[in-house]
């Protein structure tokens, strides 16, 4: 029953899945086969390989993962994301997810969390850029009493606490390296040692890592321990950016609207045609993060002429707007944005500080001289 369609595995060995995946397959039965699951495979594929105008009559459907997240699968290319993460979600090692900033990669990594064997268990997230080292190490592995000052009991940590659950550890390049070295310890042996203990702990866990960083770049700087990379790659799911999915867009505007509309206690606001079109047209380069954003502005504001002028292109800015195309350029282009805004806050507060020091010498130097020339009394 191997094809490059689908492929059937003498046993549940994951390595073996794995590597079907690798060989492109989509699907995967285990023998012996029965004849349902087979029946049912087929239908999916042959579902799947309908014309567009079929495709077109589906109805599209947000669905919900977990903690006021979602996932839409508008699109081709993000229903074969779910369809990957689906088939992933049942092989259980760890998976690698990619993609932009506000591209949607906690919401996969819920879904393929809600689509497996532990979804009835503990779905944990830690940002390994928010937290120094020490402090990451605590929250992931937890600490004895007195392993530190002011460590006045035992607490476990993420690993612990996510027993048959599943943990997302978001930009996993920026872990230290020495974190990144106790990290592949639990991938390797399954097992956890909390700060200041010796003993260790069996963790039964599956480790799911995100970054929106060159990998490459991350590998050559060593910032990423190669070891770590490739235990973590043993399968990649790229997030693509919203501006390569815009098809979705009407279907994430009438959402926002209605999550928005519903928190705030406001009517919804119509999304007109010109609205519409000027979504579509916009290269969305802070994704969904921005675009939920934008949904909230037009809510509060309630003017669709200032809302449709926030996605024009500003005329000497560089900042993106229609017709900027897929903008290779506009991929961080929040980050390039705040960076800049940062500096020449720094640099007005500085220009400030110098002058007013300048002031303040020159009155100095000033009342010294009258008081050099005024006549003693």
């Amino acid at each position: 029953a191997g094809s490059a369609r689908g492929a059937a595995v003498a046993s549940d060995d994951a390595q073996q899945q794995v590597e079907a995946m690798r060989l492109g397959a989509h699907d995967y039965l285990v023998r012996p086969i029965e004849e349902q699951q087979l029946e049912g495979v087929i239908r999916r594929h042959l579902a799947s390989t309908r014309d567009d105008a079929d495709s077109e009559l589906m109805s599209e459907k947000v669905e919900p993962v977990g903690d006021d997240m979602f996932f839409v699968a508008a699109g081709p290319v993000m229903r074969k994301l779910r369809a990957q993460a689906e088939l992933l979600a049942q092989v259980d090692v760890p998976l690698l997810i990619v993609g932009e900033p506000g591209s949607g990669k906690e919401a996969v990594a819920r879904l393929v969390h809600k689509l497996s064997v532990r979804s009835g268990f503990q779905f944990r997230k830690m940002n390994c850029a928010a937290l120094p080292g020490d402090l990451l190490e605590r929250e992931l592995f937890g600490y004895e009493a007195g392993a530190f000052p002011g460590a006045l009991r035992t607490r476990p940590g993420k690993f612990e606490l996510s027993e048959k659950g599943t943990v997302l550890l978001a930009e996993v390049a920026e872990m230290p390296s020495d974190l990144q070295g106790r990290l592949l310890e639990v991938l390797l042996e399954k097992q956890s040692r909390r700060v200041g203990g010796d003993s260790r702990l069996d963790v039964d866990v599956r480790i799911l890592a995100s970054t929106e960083g060159n990998l490459e770049q991350a590998l050559a700087e060593k910032k990423l321990r190669e070891d770590l990379y490739y235990r973590l790659n043993a399968f990649t799911l790229n997030v693509p950016p919203l501006r390569e999915r815009k098809e979705e867009i009407p279907i994430l505007l009438k959402h926002f609207m209605s999550r928005m509309a519903e928190r705030y206690a406001r009517p919804p606001l119509p999304l007109s045609p010109t609205l519409l079109q000027a979504c579509s047209d916009y290269s969305w380069p802070g994704n969904l993060r921005e675009l939920n954003n934008f949904i909230k502005r037009y809510l509060v504001l309630g003017d669709e002429k200032l809302a449709i002028h926030e996605l024009e292109p500003k005329p000497n800015s560089g900042a993106p707007g229609p017709g900027s195309g897929n903008g290779s350029e506009s991929a961080g282009g929040l980050k390039s944005l705040a960076r800049t805004a940062k500096d020449e806050a720094e640099a007005e507060a500085i220009a400030k500080s110098v002058g007013r020091n300048q002031l303040e010498s020159q009155a100095g130097r000033g009342l010294a001289q009258d008081q050099l020339q005024s006549p003693a009394v």
